[in-house]
């Protein structure tokens, strides 16, 4: 019996129709070598079907390690990141304080959905969903734990306690808890995550870090305790960026904190040659007589992933085959230096060719106005609520692999972020890992929830002025303030 496309594929058990259906939409799947767009194609007996490859490459576990500190007990706890995309482990020795070892995997939800609004769908959907969630990231953790106490010549017995920081959702699916709340408005979990879990990993207590709401999750409360800023005088904007933006602003007299839907551009979803931060991905292009790239793993170019996007849209701008307007020139439209590397689409709008294989289409440009308009859009918000200019900024720090490759001065150029002396810049590694780290030697969460105490949430859906606000910051330029 013939099939629909997507049915096959979540047939085979590699990823779920709903993730099946994405990556069939941004042509990730392709039926004897041409890419398929429609679900509803239905392939012949003999049809070869390609799908995208499992992710590979690094994931970041760079981070701000705690004092090596002494906490005068014995054995060893777990800090885990336990992100959308990919999961961070580091093992701590009580007596010491030292880390012990280091282990990080691709997240096993991803045959369920590459974003967090796709697995809550899935919940939904599915009678079991959201055991079968919940029972894949606790073995998954449980494996990273055995894993790090063998890398370590420690025995399961050690382990006191581990910590984990992530977004709401990540964390709910852990605990079991229900995620349907967070599927539509006023997005209120049914938990903040502010009283232990009550559940264990290799017989020791799992502790969550608190969330501040639905889309500001535990890893913004590490990420504020990691970076120090909870304890300085000052405005600094703290910012997690993925599909789900998440910042907050303020300082030791307590922070206003937002979540922004960014869209899938900065994580290349959707991007005619986007991809994750990975092996292959290119992650910063620069001008000098000839078009210049950083790979990340230093191979081939395979992709664009979001710091190389923004890079070379800022670049185009710059070399004005990007107009304000985001429109992507065609040949005969564009300074000639630069025709060579444009070809027309079938709209009339240029493709821009930065290898045979990486390429830049219109549709992707405005992908990406309409990301970082939600971005940018969130950060004045924010500012206008405390009364704030950005020139009154006394610093910006980038959380998480996408804030570790982003040029601030490119995000500056497309009107991203805002543009502030080198000085004011830092990037901050795995802030959720190194957070949830301290927490875990401390042995108790106070310091995450005297954060948590001093965050206010503001809920951006609905506000007039934030619509306003995304409006004005479509346009390819600096940020405008008024």
């Amino acid at each position: 019996m013939q099939e629909r496309l997507q049915k096959i594929i979540s047939a085979s058990g590699l990823m779920s129709r709903r993730a099946a259906e994405e990556c069939i939409k941004v042509g990730r799947v392709s039926v004897n070598g041409v890419p398929r767009l429609a679900c509803r194609v239905v392939p012949e007996d003999g049809d070869e079907i390609v799908l995208p490859p499992a992710a590979g490459g690094r994931i970041l576990t760079e981070t701000l390690d705690p004092p090596a500190v002494p906490t005068g007990e014995t054995g060893c706890a777990a800090a885990i990141d336990l992100g959308t995309t990919t999961t961070a482990l580091r093992l701590y020795d009580l007596a010491t304080g030292h880390a012990l070892a280091t282990c990080a995997d691709w997240t096993a939800l991803a045959p369920y959905g590459a974003d967090v609004i796709t697995r809550i769908q899935y919940t939904i959907d599915h009678q079991d969903g959201l055991t079968r969630l919940s029972s894949l990231l606790r073995q998954q953790l449980k494996a990273l734990l055995t894993r790090a106490l063998s890398q370590a010549g420690r025995q399961p017995a050690e382990l006191k306690r581990t910590v984990t920081a992530g977004n709401t959702v990540m964390q709910s699916l852990l605990t079991g808890v229900s995620v349907r709340p967070l599927a539509a408005a006023p997005f209120c979990p049914e938990t903040f995550f502010r009283q232990s879990s009550g559940l264990t990993l290799l017989d020791a207590p799992l502790y969550c870090v608190p969330c501040a709401a639905g889309f500001v999750g535990g890893d913004i409360t590490a990420g504020l305790l990691a970076s120090g800023l909870a304890r300085r005088a000052g405005h600094f904007l703290f910012l997690d960026i993925g599909t789900n933006g998440e910042m907050a602003l303020g300082g030791m007299d307590g922070f206003t904190c937002c979540a922004v839907a960014a869209g899938p551009a900065f994580e290349g979803a959707g991007i005619a040659c986007g991809m994750l931060g990975v092996d292959g991905a290119v992650s910063r292009v620069r001008y000098s007589d000839a078009f210049k790239m950083n790979v990340i793993g230093g191979g081939e170019a395979v992709g664009l992933c979001g710091s190389g996007l923004i890079d070379l849209t800022a670049l185009l701008l710059r070399l004005g085959v990007i107009d304000e307007g985001g429109r992507l020139l065609p040949p005969e439209d564009a300074p000639e230096a630069f025709r060579r590397y444009l070809t027309r689409d079938e709209n009339g709008c240029g493709v821009f060719h930065l290898t045979d294989r990486v390429y830049l289409t219109a549709a992707d440009v405005r992908a990406l106005q309409l990301a970082k308009a939600a971005v940018a859009a969130g950060v004045q918000i924010l500012l206008a609520q405390q009364g704030l200019t950005l020139s009154a900024l006394d610093g910006l720090y980038l959380s998480g692999g996408f804030g570790m490759y982003l040029d601030p001065a490119s995000a500056a150029a497309i009107g991203m972020l805002p543009r502030l002396p080198a000085a004011k810049l830092h990037s901050v590694g795995n802030a959720a890992l190194s957070g949830a780290a301290q927490l875990a030697l401390r042995g108790d969460m106070s310091a995450a929830d005297g954060i948590v105490n001093r965050l206010t949430y503001l809920e951006l859906s609905g506000r007039p002025d934030f619509a306003d606000a995304f409006a004005e910051n479509i346009p390819l330029r600096p940020m405008q303030w008024r």
